[in-house]
C-alpha cells in the first residue's frame, strides 16, 4: 500500500512520509544474500606483506585481471585498493567459482559418516534421492552454513577435503585462512555470543530478539557439527592406511590428536567456522545468462572477494561510504557452474587508490542487523543518504505508551501518530481547532508532530547515557568483552543520532505556516 501522504517541511532538507499503518504493510523480504564482513572485525596487518600475500592469492586463486588490486590498512580497517584506475562496467576482479569453497563441497564428515545431512540429495547436486528433498532442506540456512563450515574445518584440521583440489588451490586457502580476523576478535564482534549484560547496553529491542532467535539455530549447528567432526577425526586417528612416515607423523600428534577431541573445544573450532561463514559467505544464483533458474542458489566463500568493504548503494554518488562496484556471476551455463567466475565490476568511474566497497544488502541495513550478521556497525550519513519512501537505510526504535515502533529520519510512521493523538486526546492537552482537524482526517497537526518530537529527543539522550554495569560477573577487563561493549555503544550512537534527524525535521516541518497536510 502506497504512503497516505508526503510532506517536506519548509527548512528540512529530506521529505517526511506518514507512512501506511503496519497491519496493510507487506512482509519484509528475507535476506537475500549472505556477504563477507567489514573490515572492522579483521586484523590489522602490514600493508607490504598483506599486499604481497594478496599478489600470490591472486596467482594461485587464479584472479584475473592480474595485479589489479591490492591490500590497504587505515586506521585499523583493512580494505582492498585499485592500483589503476577503472571504468565504470569494466571488471575490477573475477575469480572461478572452481576456486571458491562451495556448500555442494563434500565435507570428510560425510564421506566417512554418509550422513543424509551431508549428502548428495542436499546440495542440489542432483543425488539419487533428490526427489525425496522439499525445499526447507534445500534452503535451509542452517544446512549450507554447516556445509560450508564442515569444509574449512576439513581445510584446518587436514582432514583431506578432496583429492580434486589441486595444489595451488590448497596453498591458496592456506594463506586466505591465515589473513581471516582474530578468531577472538570475531567472536566478541557478533552478538550471538554476548552474554546478557553486554546485549542489555546496546538498548535494542530488535537486535535482543534477532539474537534469541539466532542462538538456538546456531547452538543446533554446533551440536551437530561437533559431533559429525569429532567422528571423522577418530576415524583419521585409526586409519590403518597409513605409510610409515605418516604413522610416525600421527604418533608424533596423537597428544594433539586427543586435546582436539575435547568436546568443548571441537564446539569452539566449529563456533569459529561458523563465523567466518556467517560473516564472510555469499549466495549465487543458479541461473543461465537468460536468467532462467536451473537449481537451488549456491552459497560460497570467495577468497579476496571477501575482504572487499561494504558501502551503501542508497547513498549519493560519490558520498563517503557509497557503493562503488556490484558483482554476480557470468560465463554460467545450464547445470553448470566449473566454468562460471564470480565477478566485481564498477558501478562507476574509479580512480587508482580508491577503495573498492560493494553493497552486502538487505542484511546490512538497519544497523542492528548489519551488526547481528556481519559484527559491525556501518557508518550512515544521513545528509548524504537518497530518499527512499518504501526501503530507509537506518532506523530506530521510538517506544510510546508501552508499543513499540521503528522509525527513519524521513518518516512518520502512520501508527505513531494515532497513538500520539489518542494519548493527547486522553489528556485533554490538545486544543480544540486541532482536536477537531485529527477528529476529521486523521492528521498529523503540529502539537502530535511536537509531542511525537519530544519523545524522540528524549529516547535519543537516554541511548547516550552510560547503562549502570550493577553487580556484574562479566570480566571488563578483557579486551573481547571491551569491543563487544563498544559495539553495543557504537548501536546506540547510530540510533541517537536517527532519533535527532527525526526529531528535528518533525519541529522545522512545523515551523513553516503552511497548513499541515491530511492523511489519505
Amino acid at each position: 500500500m502506497a504512503p497516505i501522504k508526503t510532506f517536506v517541511g519548509k527548512f528540512a532538507k529530506a521529505a517526511f512520509t506518514v507512512s501506511a499503518p503496519s497491519s496493510t504493510k507487506q512482509q519484509q523480504q528475507q535476506q537475500q544474500q549472505q556477504l563477507p564482513t567489514t573490515s572492522a572485525s579483521s586484523p590489522s596487518s602490514d600493508g607490504a606483506l598483506s599486499s604481497f600475500c594478496l599478489e600470490k592469492m591472486c596467482q594461485l586463486f587464479k584472479v584475473e585481471p592480474v595485479n589489479n588490486l591490492y591490500l590497504s590498512t587505515t586506521d585499523g580497517e583493512r580494505g582492498v585498493c585499485l592500483n589503476k584506475p577503472v571504468k565504470s562496467g569494466d571488471a575490477i576482479m573475477s575469480i572461478p567459482i572452481s576456486s571458491c569453497f562451495r556448500d555442494d563441497e563434500r565435507p570428510r564428515s560425510e564421506e566417512e559418516n554418509n550422513n543424509s545431512e551431508w549428502g548428495d540429495d542436499d546440495v542440489g547436486g542432483g543425488g539419487d534421492n533428490e526427489q525425496d528433498i522439499t525445499d526447507y532442506e534445500r534452503y535451509n540456512p542452517s544446512g549450507w552454513a554447516s556445509r560450508l563450515a564442515a569444509s574449512l574445518l576439513d581445510a584446518e584440521l587436514g582432514l583431506g577435503m578432496s583429492t580434486t583440489v589441486d595444489d595451488d588451490l590448497k596453498l591458496g586457502r592456506e594463506i586466505w585462512q591465515s589473513m581471516l580476523p582474530d578468531k577472538d576478535l570475531l567472536h566478541a564482534s557478533l552478538p550471538v555470543h554476548w552474554g546478557e549484560e553486554v546485549l542489555a547496553t546496546s538498548k535494542c529491542t530488535a537486535l535482543e530478539l534477532a539474537v534469541d532467535s539466532a542462538y538456538f539455530a546456531r547452538a543446533t549447528a554446533v551440536m551437530d557439527l561437533s559431533a559429525d567432526l569429532k567422528e571423522a577425526l577418530v576415524d583419521c586417528k585409526e586409519d590403518d592406511c597409513l605409510t610409515d612416515e605418516e604413522m610416525l607423523k600421527q604418533k608424533c600428534d596423537d597428544d594433539a590428536m586427543d586435546v582436539a577431541l575435547d568436546m568443548e573445544m571441537l564446539q569452539r573450532k566449529c563456533h569459529d567456522a561458523l563465523d567466518i561463514v556467517q560473516t564472510r559467505a555469499c549466495r549465487v544464483e543458479r541461473t543461465c545468462e537468460d536468467g532462467v533458474q536451473w537449481g537451488p542458489p549456491l552459497r560460497i566463500l570467495a577468497p579476496i572477494f571477501d575482504f572487499i568493504n561494504h558501502g551503501s548503494i542508497r547513498a549519493k554518488k560519490g558520498a563517503k561510504g557509497s557503493a562503488n562496484a556490484s558483482y554476480g556471476v557470468e560465463n554460467r551455463s545450464m547445470c553448470d557452474m566449473q566454468n562460471a567466475k564470480l565477478v566485481v565490476r564498477a558501478t562507476r568511474d574509479m580512480m587508482e587508490g580508491e577503495e573498492v566497497l560493494i553493497d552486502y544488502g538487505d542484511s546490512a541495513r538497519p544497523t542492528w542487523r548489519c551488526l547481528t550478521s556481519y559484527g559491525f556497525v556501518p557508518e550512515y550519513d544521513i545528509d548524504s543518504e537518497v530518499v527512499d519512501e518504501e526501503n530507509a537505510e537506518n532506523v530506530a526504535e521510538l517506544w510510546m505508551n508501552g508499543l513499540r515502533f521503528e522509525i527513519d529520519p524521513h518518516s512518520v510512521p502512520f501508527d505513531l501518530v494515532e497513538v500520539a493523538a489518542a494519548q493527547a486526546l486522553l489528556d485533554g492537552e490538545m486544543e480544540e481547532e486541532e482536536e477537531d482537524e485529527h477528529l476529521g482526517g486523521g492528521m498529523l497537526t503540529p502539537f502530535v508532530a511536537r509531542a511525537i518530537a519530544k519523545r524522540a529527543t528524549d529516547a535519543a539522550f537516554n541511548l547516550i547515557t552510560e547503562p549502570e554495569m550493577v553487580d556484574s560477573e562479566e570480566d571488563w577487563d578483557s579486551p573481547e568483552l571491551i569491543h563487544a561493549a563498544c559495539l553495543a555503544m557504537q548501536l546506540r550512537w547510530s540510533q541517537h543520532k536517527v532519533l535527532l534527524a527525526f526529531a528535528e525535521n518533525l519541529n522545522l516541518l512545523f515551523s513553516s505556516p503552511s497548513p499541515s497536510p491530511k492523511a489519505e
